[in-house]
């Protein structure tokens, strides 16, 4: 009787094939964290790219906002808004009424205001040419008495 072979090149074949089914699935599943984890990644690479878009409009207002302000402050003011100034300052300094100055067009406040701005800035104190004066006048006429007597 012949005796069949051995079952051991059998095995060996099944346990190539188990373990090669084994690494596909350890394959598989190290091949689906990493597509787990590159999706994670890309997610948060879209969401620093869209934070960064979010941030880059949000300067761009910024800068805008700075921008405009920046040119209202640099703007001249307007003719009523000049003639509501050159209002306040007569009302203050020269002692005007607000129904005075009501009626007048810009051009008469703005030589009113002229003329009372002209006489204030031109204006010298006169108790400092008399004090100067008296003095120089005082210490001449202690002189003359000195002598005299």
């Amino acid at each position: 009787m012949v005796e069949p072979e051995p079952v051991k090149p059998t095995k060996k074949k099944v346990q190539i094939m188990l373990d090669e089914e084994i690494a596909l699935k350890l394959q598989a599943g190290i091949d689906g964290e990493e597509r787990i984890t590159r999706a994670e990644e890309e997610k948060i690479d879209e969401a620093n790219i869209a934070w960064d878009g979010i941030q880059a409009k949000v300067d761009a207002d910024y800068q805008l906002v700075e921008r405009l302000a920046k040119e209202k402050r640099n703007k001249p003011p307007t003719k009523t808004q000049q003639k509501k100034t050159l209002i306040t300052y007569l009302k203050n300094m020269e002692g005007y009424k607000h129904k005075d100055l009501k009626s007048k067009d810009f051009d008469s406040i703005k030589e009113l205001f002229d003329k009372a701005f002209k006489r204030v800035n031109m204006f010298v104190d006169f108790r400092t040419d008399l004090v100067e004066g008296s003095s120089k006048r005082a210490g001449k006429e202690l002189e003359q008495e000195s002598t005299k007597k």
